[in-house]
């Protein structure tokens, strides 16, 4: 619990430093109100992120962007409300950031690997097992831990 109490104050941070829209400030409290992570949220807090869509895109649009990128092969199932695994977060966190992998990773790049790579950064709260469900929390706090290793250039 009080994991997540300070995930609500760095989110707050977050929120008033980039000036989020109203639209992403309901999102987000929708996010977090839910018992665990789903495809469409999460794919589009990780390319808001990047800059890849528009804070004022959806999640929707995140999805619809994953479904004709070249990761979409790892992504069998495109309904945005389902929920989305360990693994495939990381898999998607990896690509989209760029967060170069081990050996294995870069042999067989896929969300197995890339949950490996992710835990052995200590990117994520929990367990590493590649095919668990998400809690929102969880893909809000390993975001913000790959923008401030990204933006300390690690």
């Amino acid at each position: 619990m009080k994991q997540l109490s300070l995930m609500m104050v760095i989110l707050f941070i977050v929120a008033v430093s980039s000036g989020l829209s109203a639209q992403s400030n309901e999102l987000m409290d929708e996010f977090l109100s839910r018992p665990a992570a789903d495809l469409g949220t999460s794919t589009y807090l990780v390319l808001a992120a990047s800059g890849i869509i528009d804070n004022s895109s959806s999640p929707e649009d995140a999805v619809n962007w994953l479904s004709r990128s070249a990761l979409a092969r790892r992504f069998p199932d495109m309904d945005g409300s389902r929920n989305i695994s360990y693994g495939e977060f990381s898999y998607l966190l990896m690509e989209i950031m760029e967060i170069p992998g081990g050996v294995m990773y870069r042999m067989i790049p896929g969300p197995r690997y890339a949950a490996r790579e992710i835990a052995y950064r200590e990117l994520i709260l929990g367990k590493s097992m590649p095919g668990r469900d998400l809690r929102p929390y969880e893909v809000i706090s390993t975001l913000i831990l790959v923008l401030e290793e990204r933006e300390a250039g690690l």
